[in-house]
């Protein structure tokens, strides 16, 4: 048997060891190195590189940080969409958006619990406030400084006055004088600061009359704003006369609580996203019921499932 003979005490190891171990080192050090850089071009983590893809995605960002155009100013005080709206209005990244829907809530102004309520749901929900509700005023500056779209919710005499009441301030009625309709909305357009548009507060009979309507479109064409016609009649032609006279205008696509059986809320939601999808483009309005809110607050977890994307009104008008 042929034995190794021992290395005595002292003696060096054996050349080829340095270069074998030189080699492993070196290898280790280029393999760390290597890792290091690769790291730094995917923006990762890098401890002597600079990250390239960090530095290369912040251009787009900067470009597309640039100051916005100031929005067209119609009226002091009076302005269009903001651009915290428009924001909101973009699809998210990675979604594929196959319709818009906007919502609109009615008879604002009286309740603040309510809009703590709707900007509590973090979408451009739009609010129509009534001209002499008791906060009206107040709510719309805090529903504008959060980004939310205001409109003018303007009283219009319906056919069934005589039941709802003839009484509700600030109503514009079919008897009126052209100058009377005119001074009416402007004294209701000043009650509520910062609306983009106007739609209308009953209104069944008042809607369905083209002159009428002509006379009262005139000033809203003049300052800017859009209207939505309601539609609380059939035989409405507010419109068609808005559009005939280039006023930007929607009407409504869904009522989600038009009667009191409150438990048919959510099935009119799915009707809206089912006819968003189909259309896409849907606009459905609303009341600021408590069994509405909470239906819209669980409500808005289904419009990624039908790949819906919440918009300001506005974005829906047709021009």
């Amino acid at each position: 048997m042929i034995t190794k003979p021992l290395r005595k005490k002292g003696q060096e190891p054996w050349p080829a060891f340095y270069l074998i171990t030189a080699i492993m080192v070196g290898t280790a050090v280029a393999s760390t190195v290597a890792l290091d850089f690769m790291n730094s071009r995917h923006g990762e983590r890098s401890y002597l590189f600079r990250p390239l893809a960090i530095t290369e995605a912040a251009a787009p960002r900067e470009e597309a940080a640039k100051p916005e155009a100031s929005p067209p100013v119609t009226e002091p005080g009076r302005e269009a969409a903001t651009g915290a709206k428009e924001k909101e209005a973009s699809p998210k990244p990675g979604r594929r958006i196959r319709g818009y829907v906007a919502l609109i809530v009615d008879d604002m102004g009286n309740s603040p619990e309510a809009l703590d309520v709707i900007l509590g749901l973090k979408e451009p929900v739009t609010i129509s406030v009534l001209p002499y509700s008791s906060h009206g005023q107040e709510m719309a500056k805090i529903a504008h400084d959060n980004g939310l779209e205001v409109l003018l919710h303007l009283p219009l005499e319906s056919l069934n006055n005589h039941e709802t009441g003839t009484d509700t301030e600030g109503m514009i009625i079919t008897a009126m004088s052209p100058d009377e309709i005119v001074g009416a909305f402007e004294t209701d357009l000043a009650r509520v600061p910062f609306a983009d548009g106007v739609n209308n507060h009953m209104g069944s009979k008042f809607t369905a009359d083209a002159g009428l309507m002509r006379t009262l479109l005139g000033p809203l064409k003049e300052k800017g704003l859009f209207f939505v016609d309601s539609r609380t009649t059939a035989q409405t032609v507010a419109l068609d006369e808005a559009l005939r006279m280039g006023v930007p205008a929607v009407k409504r696509d869904v009522f989600l609580d038009a009667d009191a059986d409150r438990g048919r809320i959510r099935g009119r939601l799915v009707e809206l996203f089912k006819l968003a999808r189909k259309k896409g483009r849907a606009l459905g309005i609303c009341h600021p019921y408590p069994e509405t809110l909470e239906a819209l607050r669980t409500g808005f977890r289904q419009f990624a499932d039908y790949d819906l994307e919440v918009v300001p009104v506005s974005q829906l008008v047709r021009r």
